[in-house]
């Protein structure tokens, strides 16, 4: 969402200069330069996609500049915060002069927009809300602060003793015994810094995991990813970056000893934060894309401490990021690649994670697909510009056989590349 003419000036230049990328985009040349026709039209589509956003933003920026769109009563909780953006913006008040009325920096209104005010208590919403004389009757008894229940959340199924354990409760310095008394609190808090109200969380997902899914495990395990996403900084997510030519450079990556940490480098250089959080028990979870405000997510679990395992569970996630996110209401995917899938999405980023790591067009003259051997993998991964590890992970997988090529998937040879980071469950 634009929030003020600064964001709005950026996205006009931004869709003026996709607009030309389309228009300049010969199809045929770009499958002739990837060898791949499904990432030449991945790519094109994401560029509508994104045109298409962009268009929505500005249009509706532009209605409420206007005076033509009007803002209704508020009645949910939920919807207060986009109606409080979109009240400020209708009644013409820059984000300084909301903050002078508040008595507070201008940043902090910044703040509270940009991550559609979700560090915000019950008190300052309300209070913003007044200043612009919306309606928000009812509002403050959706969720007073002493309430210690909901009939949408059971606090007590929330993973507390795990998450003691790893340190998630920042600023709590009690025992265990005390964190389990006071477990309503502290989760409560934990969720609050990304999550007003945890149970929005439930909605607007994609989740490709099995039936044995503990839905507080996965809640507890993307709050924890996306606190820790806002606090990198990285540039402003830019769709037009995520070419052919450059996702063909994140894969490459992949031929150095420190090719995972090369990639969270890399991905920022487009907007995108990767982070690294073992998985919760009974989550059973690889990865996710996710949004924070408009900054787009990757978490991996590096369950399965393997090179080849590593970069196909990334490229998929980049790939939701690139065509999935903000893409029919969808805000965060979850997966467990293990498990099969017939959504449409996960086939299509299952495809071309493949077919971006090694084209079909090469693939099926492989002589390495037939032979095995060390010799002819480690030679077609070096014409490719990829890890050996990658050709033996497709080997076992088209062959379906996990027992073949162990010394070859790069086993053991990720999770040491993030010594920070404690996998122990």
């Amino acid at each position: 969402m634009i929030t003020n003419e600064r964001q709005y000036k950026i996205t006009r230049s931004q869709l003026e200069l996709l607009t030309k990328a389309i228009e300049k985009f010969d199809l045929q040349e770009k499958i002739h330069q990837t060898g791949s026709e499904a990432l030449a039209v991945a790519e094109l589509e994401a560029i509508k996609s994104e045109v298409e956003l962009l268009t929505i933003q500005i249009n509706e920026y532009e209605l409420l500049k206007s005076g033509v769109k009007s803002i209704l009563k508020v009645s949910s909780l939920e919807e207060l915060p986009k109606i409080l953006i979109q009240a400020r913006i209708a009644q013409k008040l820059s984000q300084k002069e909301l903050a002078s009325l508040l008595g507070i920096k201008e940043q902090q209104i910044q703040r509270y927009e940009a991550e559609d005010y979700r560090s915000a208590s019950l008190k300052r919403l309300l209070e913003v809300a007044g200043i612009l004389n919306l309606n928000v009757s009812g509002i403050g008894e959706i969720n007073k602060p002493q309430e210690k229940k909901t009939s949408e959340m059971d606090w007590s199924k929330f993973p507390v003793k795990e998450m003691y354990r790893r340190g998630w409760f920042e600023g709590f310095t009690g025992s265990f015994t005390e964190a389990f008394q006071d477990n309503f609190e502290l989760v409560q808090n934990f969720f609050g810094e990304i999550y007003r109200k945890p149970a929005i969380a439930l909605h607007r997902k994609h989740v490709r995991v099995n039936s044995n899914l503990d839905d507080y495990s996965l809640l507890a395990w993307e709050c924890r990813v996306l606190h820790l996403a806002r606090k990198v900084s990285v540039r402003q997510y830019d769709q037009e970056m995520l070419t052919t030519e450059w996702i063909t450079s994140l894969i490459h990556l992949s031929q150095y000893p420190d090719g995972p940490r090369r990639a969270q480098e890399k991905l920022k250089e487009v907007g995108i934060v990767l982070i690294i959080e073992p998985m919760l028990p009974n989550t059973y979870l690889d990865g996710a894309a996710l949004l924070y405000g408009d900054k787009p997510v990757i978490g991996l679990t590096l369950r399965y401490d393997r090179i080849d395992n590593f970069w196909f569970v990334l490229m998929h996630e980049v790939f939701h990021v690139m065509k999935h996110l903000k893409k029919e209401k969808i805000d965060r995917i979850f997966d467990d690649l293990d498990t099969s899938d017939g959504e449409k999405i996960e086939l299509e980023a299952d495809e071309l994670a493949g077919e971006s790591l090694i084209p079909t067009a090469k693939w099926n003259m492989a002589i390495a697909r037939f032979t095995r051997s060390v010799e002819s993998i480690n030679g077609f991964a070096q014409k490719l510009g990829v890890n050996p590890a990658i050709i033996a992970g497709r080997i076992r997988h088209d062959e379906n056989n996990y027992t073949i090529l162990n010394d070859s998937i790069g086993q053991g040879k990720v999770r040491n590349q993030f010594p920070e980071i404690s996998f122990g469950i």
